[in-house]
C-alpha cells in the first residue's frame, strides 16, 4: 500500500498557546501529531532499530514508523470492529491487540519483515470456562511479560486473567491457565508475580503465579479512590504505583517490599487542574520516573526516586477542550530506546513527544509549635514562585514536597491555629533541602458544650457536635459526661454549633468569639430526626460501580440544560448537606449511579411506643438519557425482621425537592426493630440516575401515654461488628425471662431466629458461621417489649 507521510509538527510555544495550560508545558515538547480517534497505544522496535508507534483507533489498529519522530509514516492499517476500546502490546517480533465492547478476538501482528511487509491475523481460540469450551471474545487489556507470557484481561466471559505462552509459537499462543477470582481491568506481571487492578473492588491484588493453573493470592489492598484502573511496579519490585479512574483521584505509591505490611507512601494529583474533575488513566514506570496519562490534562512526568515524595517534573497537554470527563489523553508509552514518548488521545489520535527528564528539587522537614515543639498536623506548605504546589504536614508534623526548577524560593507555612511563617530556601535538582518550621500559636478560646435531654435534663454521651464557620468545620463527640471541649481561634469569626444523636432532633446555637463564654448547653428533644448536618450513623451498601450515596453539600449536575442532581439541599432544614448519589462531578454522566444499586440504610428505630407513626422526608430523583426509555426507580422502604413495606416509590423523573408525609400501614408490626432504606440503581440499559434524600423525621399522629421504664435488658453488645467467620453477642439481663434473637438481611427477611430460655443474667452467644457475606441486622426482643438492634457485616 502507499505509505502516507504526516508532518504535523508543533513547537513548544505553539503547543502552549494552542492548549492554554495554566502553568504552561514543562520539560516536554510535542514534535508530531497524527489526527484520529485514539485509545490504547504501545511501542515496538524492529531488528534494524527502527522505532514504531502502534495505536488503537476506533475502527483499526494502525502502526507508524518513527525513523524521523517528527514525521510518522503509516506502515500498516488493520481494519476491525468499531469500538472505543482497542489495546495493544508487543513481544519480540510481534504485536498483540484486543478489543472490548465488540470482539476482534486476539489480533496477532507479525513484524518480522517490518516496515515494508507486515502480516496479521485474527486469532479466536477455544478456551476452557466452567467445564466447557468458549471461543475467545472481547478483552479489555493485554500484557506480555519478560518470559513471553501473554495475559488477556477482563475477557468475556472469564473476567479475570488468562495466561498464554508465546515462546513455542508466537503466532499461536498456548493456553496455560487462568486467575478468575475477580474482574481484572488491567495488570502487571514480572517473574512469577502478578499484580492486578481489580477496578470494581477497588483493589490491587498480588498473586504467586508460578503455577498458571493454580494462582495463589498473596495479599490485596484498597487504592485511595477504590476504583483501581491500572498498576505498574518499580524495577526492583519494591514499589508499586496505582491509578483510580475517578475525578480528582490520585496516582499513589506503595512500599510492597513486605506483603504483610504494605504501606501507602504518597499520593499525587496535578494541582494545576485541581477541582476541575480531571481523571488519571494509565501510569508507567521508567528509570525512577512515572509517566501518567490523564483525561483532559495530557501527560505528567513525576520523579519517584524518592517514592514517598512524588514531585511533578514534566507536563504537556494533548487536549484543547474543557477539563473533566472522559476526553483527551488515553494512554502513553515512554519505553522507546530514544526516550521519545508516544501518546494516544481519544479525540486527537497520535502524539509524538520529546521529553527532558530532570531530577526534582526536594523540600522536606518538620512543622512544630515554637513553644512546646509539639508536631503540628495539617499545616500547609507552599513553595512560592514555582508551579502550583501544596503539601500538608502529617500527624507527626512531617512534610515532603518539591519542585522541578532549582533556585531560591520562599517556603510559606500556614495553619488555622498558628501565625503564618516564611522561610527562604535554596533548592537543587536531586538534593533534599531540610527545614524545621517553628510556628507561633494564635490566641484561642477554650470552651465546652454540654448536650442534654430537654425533658429529663440527663446528659447525652456520644452526641455528635459540629462547630462550623466559613473557614472550617470542627467535629467532636461528647464524652461520658455529655461534654465536648473545643479550642476556637479568636480571630476567625463566629461559629454555628450543631449537636445531635440518633433518637433525638438536632439542636443548634451560635458562638460569638467577641462575647465568649466558657460553656454552652444544647438541649435535644427525643425524636427520630435527621437533617444530615452531622453524621448520625446512616450506612451505604450495594453493587453500584459509581454514584453511591454520600452525605455532602450537593454540587449539582445538568444534562442537556436540565437539572439532574440538586445544587442545594433542602432549604428548610439545618445546614447545607444531604444524601446524594455520587457528587464527584457537575457532569451528569460521570458520577451518577452505574452498574448496579446503591442503598442508604438508617440506624435502628424502636417505634413500639408510637400510636400512629408518620414518616416525613424530602426526595429528589432524575432518570434520563441513555439508550431507550429510562426505566430506573427510587424506593423508600421501612424494614423489620418480619419483612419490609414500600413507603414511597418514584417511577419517573421528579427533579425537585418533593416533601412526603406517609402514615405507617397498620399491617406493619411496629413492635419490631425497624430501619429505613432508600434504594436506587441503574438497569443494564444504562441511563443517567441521580437521587437525593433530606429532612428525615418520624412523628406520632396519635401519641400514647408512656409506660413505666423498661428494665428487662440491661445491655446488648456485639463484638466485632465486622467479622469474617463469627462474632459474639453479649446479653446482660435483669432476670431470666425469655428473649428472642433475630438475624435479618437488609431487605428485612429473617435469616435465623434463636429462642433464648435462660437463667443466667449474662450470656455470650456465637453467631455468623452459617451466614453468607453481607450486611445483617441483629434484633433482640424481650418479653416486656424492649428492642435492641445492631448492624453487622460478614466479610
Amino acid at each position: 500500500m502507499l505509505n502516507k507521510l504526516f508532518g504535523f509538527i508543533f513547537c513548544f510555544s505553539l503547543s502552549l498557546s494552542l492548549f492554554g495550560q495554566k502553568d504552561g508545558d514543562l520539560n516536554m515538547e510535542i514534535i508530531a501529531h497524527v489526527p484520529g480517534l485514539g485509545s490504547g497505544i504501545w511501542h515496538f522496535v524492529d531488528k534494524n532499530g527502527i522505532e514504531y508507534a502502534c495505536i488503537g483507533l476506533q475502527s483499526a489498529l494502525v502502526i507508524y514508523s518513527l525513523e524521523d519522530p517528527a514525521k510518522p509514516i503509516e506502515r500498516k492499517r488493520i481494519p476491525g470492529v468499531n469500538t472505543i476500546w482497542r489495546e495493544c502490546f508487543s513481544y519480540k517480533d510481534f504485536i498483540y491487540a484486543v478489543t472490548d465492547q465488540v470482539s476482534d478476538g486476539l489480533i496477532i501482528v507479525d513484524m518480522t519483515k517490518a516496515p515494508n511487509d507486515i502480516q496479521f491475523k485474527f486469532w479466536r481460540a477455544d478456551i476452557p470456562y466452567n467445564n466447557e469450551m468458549k471461543t475467545l471474545n472481547t478483552c479489555h487489556t493485554n500484557f506480555v511479560d519478560e518470559n513471553g507470557i501473554l495475559t488477556l484481561n477482563g475477557c468475556n466471559p472469564w473476567q479475570g486473567v488468562l495466561f498464554f505462552d508465546l515462546k513455542p509459537d508466537p503466532n499461536n499462543p498456548k493456553y496455560l491457565g487462568a486467575e478468575l477470582k475477580r474482574y481484572c481491568h488491567d495488570m502487571y506481571m514480572r517473574g512469577d508475580t502478578l499484580y492486578t487492578a481489580d477496578i470494581y473492588e477497588g483493589l490491587t491484588t498480588i498473586y504467586d503465579v508460578k503455577d498458571k493453573k493454580n494462582p495463589i493470592e498473596l495479599t490485596n489492598f484498597k487504592t485511595p479512590f477504590a476504583f483501581t484502573h491500572n498498576v505498574w511496579i518499580s524495577d526492583d519490585a519494591k514499589y508499586i504505583f496505582t491509578t483510580d479512574e475517578r475525578e480528582e483521584a490520585y496516582v499513589a505509591s506503595y512500599d510492597i517490599s513486605d506483603y504483610s505490611k504494605i504501606k501507602l507512601l504518597d499520593r499525587y494529583k496535578p494541582l494545576d487542574t485541581d477541582g476541575l474533575g480531571v481523571i488519571p488513566h494509565n501510569v508507567r514506570y521508567l528509570d525512577g520516573y512515572i509517566i501518567t496519562s490523564y483525561y483532559t490534562d495530557g501527560i505528567k512526568i513525576c520523579d519517584v526516586h524518592r517514592p514517598d515524595n512524588i514531585v511533578e517534573v514534566g507536563s504537556i497537554d494533548t487536549y484543547s477542550g474543557p477539563d473533566g470527563g472522559f476526553h483527551g489523553c488515553w494512554g502513553v508509552s515512554p519505553f522507546l530506546p530514544s526516550k521519545t514518548i508516544i501518546a494516544s488521545d481519544i479525540e486527537g489520535g497520535l502524539f509524538v513527544i520529546r521529553p527532558t527528564y530532570i531530577r526534582a528539587c526536594y523540600l522536606e522537614g518538620l512543622v512544630l509549635d515554637s513553644i512546646t515543639r509539639d508536631p503540628i498536623a495539617g499545616a500547609t506548605v507552599i513553595i512560592q514562585g514555582t508551579r502550583k504546589n501544596k503539601e500538608v504536614s502529617d500527624g507527626l508534623g512531617v512534610f515532603k514536597t518539591g519542585c522541578a526548577t532549582a533556585g531560591t524560593y520562599k517556603a510559606i507555612f500556614t495553619h488555622p491555629d498558628y501565625v503564618s511563617k516564611e522561610i527562604e530556601v535554596t533548592m537543587e535538582n536531586g538534593i533534599v533541602t531540610a527545614v524545621e518550621a517553628l510556628l507561633n500559636s494564635k490566641s484561642s478560646i477554650v470552651t465546652t458544650l454540654v448536650v442534654k435531654d430537654s425533658k429529663t435534663n440527663d446528659i447525652i454521651p456520644g452526641a455528635k457536635v459540629l462547630y462550623a464557620n466559613s473557614s472550617r468545620n470542627i467535629e467532636l463527640v461528647t464524652n461520658t459526661s455529655g461534654v465536648a471541649t473545643v479550642k476556637l481561634p479568636a480571630a476567625e469569626g463566629n461559629f454555628r454549633i450543631y449537636a445531635g444523636k440518633w433518637g433525638y432532633k438536632e439542636g443548634s446555637d451560635t458562638f460569638d468569639v467577641n462575647l465568649p463564654v466558657s460553656q454552652k448547653v444544647i438541649y435535644l428533644d427525643k425524636s427520630y430526626h435527621d437533617d444530615f448536618i452531622i453524621d448520625q450513623g446512616w450506612t451505604v451498601y450495594g453493587d453500584a460501580t459509581t454514584g453511591g450515596w454520600v452525605r455532602a453539600e450537593p454540587v449539582g449536575t445538568r444534562n442537556q440544560g436540565q437539572q439532574c442532581q440538586p445544587e442545594f439541599d433542602l432549604d428548610t432544614d439545618l445546614g447545607n448537606t444531604c444524601y446524594v448519589t455520587g457528587n464527584g462531578s457537575t457532569e451528569a454522566s460521570v458520577d451518577d449511579v452505574d452498574g448496579g444499586n446503591t442503598i442508604l440504610v438508617s440506624p435502628m428505630m424502636d417505634l413500639s411506643s408510637y400510636g400512629e407513626p408518620v414518616f416525613h422526608f424530602s426526595r429528589w430523583f432524575c432518570n434520563t438519557g441513555g439508550n431507550g426509555t429510562p426505566n430506573d426507580k427510587l424506593y423508600v422502604r421501612l424494614n423489620g425482621a418480619g419483612g419490609s413495606i414500600v413507603l414511597d416509590s418514584v417511577l419517573s423523573s421528579d427533579r425537585s425537592w418533593n416533601l412526603r408525609e406517609i402514615k405507617l400501614s397498620p399491617t406493619f408490626d411496629k413492635t419490631q426493630a425497624c430501619w429505613i432504606t432508600v434504594e436506587t440503581g441503574d438497569t443494564p440499559e444504562g441511563h443517567i440516575v441521580e437521587a437525593a434524600f433530606d429532612g428525615f423525621s418520624v412523628t406520632d399522629a396519635r401519641p400514647v401515654a408512656s409506660n413505666d421504664p423498661k428494665t428487662e435488658i440491661l445491655g446488648f453488645e456485639v463484638n466485632p461488628v465486622v467479622f469474617e467467620t463469627e462474632t459474639t453477642v453479649r446479653i446482660h439481663s435483669a432476670s431470666g425471662m425469655d428473649q428472642q434473637l433475630i438475624i435479618s438481611d437488609m431487605q428485612g427477611k429473617m435469616v435465623q431466629s434463636l429462642e433464648l430460655h435462660r437463667s443466667a443474667s449474662v450470656q455470650n452467644i456465637k453467631i455468623g458461621s452459617g451466614l453468607k457475606t453481607g450486611m445483617y441486622i441483629l434484633s433482640l426482643k424481650a418479653q416486656d417489649g424492649q428492642l435492641f438492634s445492631q448492624k453487622v457485616i460478614k466479610q
